[in-house]
This record gives C-alpha cells, sequence and structure tokens, in this order.
C-alpha cells in the first residue's frame, strides 16, 4: 500500500532532522553527487525539498524539484517563498514524467525503493535515462536490497525497518519515531540488486556502482564512533551511481 505523504508531510520534514540523517545519510549523498559547481540538476522524490535547497547553496546553476505529493511540494514551495533561490518544482509521479528537458545531474534520496515491481523500476530507470544529458550522473540514496537486521537494530537512530519478506515486490516499513514515541510509517518494496541493476542497463545506463554509507567526521566527533557502529555495519541504506551512455 503506497505511503499517503500529504497526510504526514510535516512529520516527514521532522524526521531529516535525526542526526544520522546529516552524518550518514546526507554526507553519504553529497560524496556521491560531488562538485555541484554550475550544473544543471534535477532532484527526484524531493520531497519538501531538503536536499533540492542544499544542492543549489553547493553551487549548482539550476536546480528542478519533483515529487508525486502536492502536500511535500506545497511545503517545498512555501521555503522558496520565504528563501527565494529559483528553484523550480514540479508535483507529479516520476513514472510519467516529461520535462522535455536534459539536466547533467539527477539526484534522488528514495526513489528507487517505491517501485513495486521490475517493470516500475525500468520505467523509473527509463525516465531517468531520458532526462540525462550523455555522459550525465544519476546518483541516489535507496533502501539496501542486501540489509537482513531484525526490527529494532536501527531503533538507536530513530527508526526501525522491518521487510514483510525478501521476496520482489515484498513491503518493507519504516517507521520514524519522534522524542514523545509518536511515529510516522513509510511503505517501501524489496527488489534485488540485479533487478535495479539490469533496470539501469536496460534504460541505457552504465558504470553501476553500489556505495555503502560513511558518516562523517563531524558524527564521529559529536557523537563517536561506538554509536555509529550499527548503522555502518548493518547499512539499512545504500548509495547508487551510474551515468547515461554516451551517445
Amino acid at each position: 500500500m503506497a505511503t499517503d505523504y500529504n497526510a504526514i508531510a510535516k512529520e516527514y520534514q521532522a524526521s531529516k532532522l535525526l542526526p544520522w540523517r546529516n552524518y550518514v545519510e546526507s554526507h553519504t549523498f553529497f560524496e556521491l553527487a560531488g562538485d555541484l559547481s554550475g550544473l544543471d540538476v534535477l532532484d527526484l522524490a524531493c520531497g519538501e525539498g531538503f536536499y533540492t535547497r542544499q544542492i543549489k547553496y553547493r553551487g549548482a546553476a539550476q536546480v528542478t524539484g519533483v515529487d508525486i505529493s502536492d502536500g511535500m511540494i506545497q511545503l517545498a514551495r512555501e521555503a522558496e517563498a520565504t528563501s527565494q533561490l529559483g528553484l523550480r518544482y514540479h508535483c507529479q509521479d516520476v513514472l510519467s514524467l516529461d520535462l522535455d528537458q536534459k539536466f547533467d545531474l539527477i539526484c534522488a534520496s528514495y526513489l528507487l525503493n517505491y517501485a513495486q515491481t521490475a517493470d516500475e523500476l525500468h520505467q523509473m530507470s527509463q525516465v531517468i535515462a531520458n532526462h540525462l544529458k550523455p555522459g550525465g550522473r544519476f546518483v541516489t540514496i535507496n533502501s539496501n536490497p542486501d540489509y537482513r537486521g531484525v526490527v529494532a537494530t536501527m531503533f538507536p537512530y530513530g527508526f526501525t525497518r522491518e521487510n514483510d519478506s525478501y521476496e520482489e515486490g515484498a513491503a518493507i516499513t519504516y517507521r520514524f519515531y519522534q522524542p514523545d514515541a509518536s511515529h510516522i510509517a513509510v511503505t517501501n518494496y524489496h527488489l534485488e540488486k540485479r533487478t535495479h541493476e539490469t533496470a539501469l542497463q536496460s534504460a541505457g545506463l552504465s558504470q553501476i556502482q553500489w556505495h555503502p554509507v560513511k558518516v562523517s567526521p563531524e558524527g564521529v566527533e559529536t557523537h563517536g564512533t561506538d554509536y555509529w557502529s550499527a548503522i555502518l555495519s548493518w547499512q539499512p541504506v545504500i548509495g547508487l551511481s551510474c551515468v547515461r551512455v554516451m551517445v
């Protein structure tokens, strides 16, 4: 069952403030993205524009955000109205996206893990390829298909992950907790790494690489090495990068 982000937009926005989001997820994401100076960037599954804004702050020439949730896009546009960066936002389903534009870099934090079937994953991959310039890159943080931790493994970081099974298309439930113990639930789907690689390759994307998440030096300094041992050992999320084939 797909997650209704309109109903949890502000709560999901708040979950971005958990320490692991900054010191692990964001650190890994921007290491993959590399130098953004002067690039035209498309941010898919942009949510309320958390990374869209940071990409612009880090030197991108133009950043366009796309998300399926109008509640999330509303929050993104409110932030843009408050502090105008020249960001563009579209409320559209990535599966049918056609912006009639090609980008130097496409980023996504948690997009591919919403594909429930290999066909949907291929469709997402084709949309990504269609919007990349030849030689352009796609980088993402994604739910890790190889994760096998028990439900409570990630609870010290403010979330849990529960796989219904490891069959293709099985649901994955993430729960993000607030200090008062309230939580929201987000549904992803399990597809194996090989399924991802096949979909990306068939869409014309190459140099596919998986990247383990890392903790930033600031994260180690703030929380210590032991604090991060579980998330680094179990890797609930993972980085992925690839390149549009030159034509």
